[in-house]
């Protein structure tokens, strides 16, 4: 199977990207010598002329934020958070649901079908803001800590996400071991765990790639619908911004991921578009990297049946 998608150009470009993106995440910040905030804006007698936000005419390539941070050092410090969260809720998705699945298969109850349906009716944003909400107000009496907070908001938004995969993987293993040289296995003698092992497993070892990247997909854009409600991974908290004559709350992610840039400066979309454009453009960047993965996963499955 990895051979074959080493051999997809479209697989190969799409997971280039999304790792050298890590890497410079982890790279580019904290070793080169990188001019992360500009606040103010000065012609070439050292006199103030502006003050921030600024565009990219004005603090290329990017721009800066509210705050003066520019924003390609804020994009590349915050891939790693958004990027592996991403992947980390992906992976944890796929693995319960198919630990959960096995079991699921065996209950002739349709309790958990009726659930599993009516949570596909509620979007997702919905679900991951009612329970998150919570842990803000908890947080803000006993505070938990950024890593502590990630680490729950990321069980949520797992945990809203595997309900619908049990579903998917449930019905997957019916039809796989309805199959005749299954039922011939059963016939002669062998062991359900042995028959999982040997045949069920190996049957969906081919699909997991494919699901783990359109997890990864729906995880990005989720995080994306939080940040537009506030919702921040890691936290956030209050700066007063402006001069001491016009002060103003300004809400900053702790993190510094994707999304809550966009969270924090979503008002500004009219007054500085380009604070939000750009968080934009690189989740969009990245759902496209991981399409071109999905496509070469597709490609590489289609190239094994033929």
């Amino acid at each position: 199977m990895i051979v074959r998608l080493l051999k997809q150009p479209q697989f190969l470009i799409g997971f280039l990207f999304i790792v050298s993106f890590i890497l410079l995440s982890f790279i580019y910040p904290s070793v080169m010598d990188v001019q992360k905030e500009s606040k103010f804006l000065y012609d070439e007698n050292e006199v103030i002329v502006g003050i921030a936000p600024f565009s990219p005419k004005d603090m290329p390539p990017f721009g800066t934020d509210m705050n003066g941070k520019h924003l390609l050092y804020l994009v590349l410090e915050g891939a790693k958070y958004t990027i592996l969260i991403t992947l980390v809720i992906a992976f944890l998705r796929i693995f319960f649901a198919l630990f959960f699945s096995l079991f699921h298969r065996k209950s002739k109850s349709t309790f958990f079908d009726d659930i599993v349906q009516a949570t596909l009716y509620i979007p997702t944003a919905i679900l991951a803001y009612m329970f998150m909400v919570p842990l803000f107000v908890k947080d803000a009496t006993e505070p938990m800590g950024m890593m502590t907070l990630i680490v729950v908001q990321c069980l949520i938004l797992v945990g809203i996400g595997v309900p619908p995969l049990v579903s998917t993987f449930s019905e997957e293993i019916r039809s796989i071991l309805a199959k005749d040289y299954i039922v011939s296995t059963f016939s002669l003698g062998s062991k359900k765990p042995y028959v999982y092992y040997k045949h069920v497993l190996p049957e969906l070892s081919s699909k997991l790639l494919l699901l783990f990247a359109q997890q990864a997909i729906q995880t990005l854009i989720l995080l994306a619908h939080l940040g537009v409600l506030a919702v921040l991974i890691g936290g956030s908290k209050t700066v007063m911004m402006g001069d001491i004559f016009n002060l103003t709350p300004s809400t900053i992610s702790l993190s510094g991921e994707w999304a809550g840039i966009i969270g924090q400066s979503y008002q500004k979309l009219l007054t500085a578009p380009w604070i939000i454009l750009v968080p934009l453009s690189f989740f969009a960047f990245t759902i496209f990297s991981i399409n071109l993965m999905i496509q070469g996963i597709q490609n590489s499955l289609e190239s094994n049946k033929s």
